[in-house]
């Protein structure tokens, strides 16, 4: 088995993503927000740029101000790209394990996981062949490389009969994921 169990932990549920497509339904909605909040970043750092060429010399001529501008933008997707990264490097050799004490993701070689008792939201969406995702918590935000925890589960098999037991080991009630 690829994770290390605690003390008096058993697994009640394992199983391998589905399909290997790093994209969602649900990821349009999160990649339009992301767009739409970069652009009023950008166009703050644009503004502040011509403020500060304006008052003082710093900024002497426009290609400072371009260079700055650029390696915002750069970085901003860089930033919005990097979930979808992580999912294509990962994904294939992911396995997922539901115990009677936590959530766990294994990656690779390093488990991730989340406890049943830190699990704050229980939302899933399904697909047409009965695969689907799962949050375990409020964020919008795909999960990515730099969390530690397991904040979802991606292209589940029967992802319905995996909700209700997390729906049954967390007391939580399950809801879905809407897109709009």
């Amino acid at each position: 088995m690829g994770v290390d169990l605690l003390p008096d932990e058993r697994v009640l549920w394992q199983g391998e993503p589905a399909h290997h497509s790093v994209f969602l339904r649900l990821d349009p909605k999160w990649i339009w927000f992301s767009l739409r909040f970069d652009a009023v970043k950008i166009a703050i750092v644009v503004g502040l740029a011509l403020l500060a060429h304006g008052w003082t010399d710093f900024f002497d001529d426009w290609s400072t101000v371009l260079l700055v501008c650029g390696a915002f933008v750069v970085l901003d997707l860089l930033y919005l790209a990097e979930p979808f990264l992580w999912r294509y490097r990962t994904l294939r050799r992911t396995t997922y394990y539901v115990t009677d004490q936590r959530v766990v993701s294994v990656p690779g070689r390093r488990a991730r996981s989340v406890k049943l008792a830190d699990i704050d939201a229980l939302s899933f969406a399904e697909e047409p062949d009965g695969s689907g995702h799962i949050r375990l918590d409020r964020r919008i935000m795909p999960d990515g490389y730099g969390t530690r925890t397991v904040a979802e589960l991606i292209h589940v098999p029967d992802v319905r009969q995996v909700v209700t037991l997390l729906s049954t080991l967390t007391g939580l009630p399950e809801s879905t994921l809407t897109q709009r």
